[in-house]
């Protein structure tokens, strides 16, 4: 189902008490389909309660980069998705790049200490 040259990321964060997430599931993730070296999304997926939301996410995501991306994706979020999970959402993302810097070796700045 997804090229060879694929990845899963995964980002987690604490939703609020007030949400239903948090009662249902304690954290809130999103997975992340990515490709290694680019780090562009090729799908999302995130434990979200309604279907419509988590489809918004994944239109807001699909075909960003999680490499070079992140505070694109951040104003969008801010923008765009007005529920109580928007912070633990951004949070997610962040969480999300910070893995993936570590398992591809890529660096804030942009240099690979190691081939993909």
């Amino acid at each position: 189902m997804y090229p060879d040259n694929s990845i899963l990321v995964v980002g987690q964060a604490k939703p609020s008490r007030e949400d239903a997430i948090y009662n249902l599931h304690g954290e809130f993730y999103i997975s992340l389909v990515l490709e290694k070296k680019t780090g562009k999304i090729l799908d999302v997926d995130c434990n979200t309660i309604l279907d419509v939301t988590k489809n918004f996410v994944a239109s807001m995501l699909i075909g960003k980069s999680l490499k070079d991306d992140v505070a694109e994706m951040e104003r969008s979020i801010r923008e765009r998705y007005f529920a109580l999970t928007q912070k633990p959402l951004i949070a997610c993302i962040k969480d999300a790049h910070n893995r993936y810097l570590m398992a591809t070796g890529f660096h804030a700045e942009g240099k690979n200490d190691i081939s993909c």
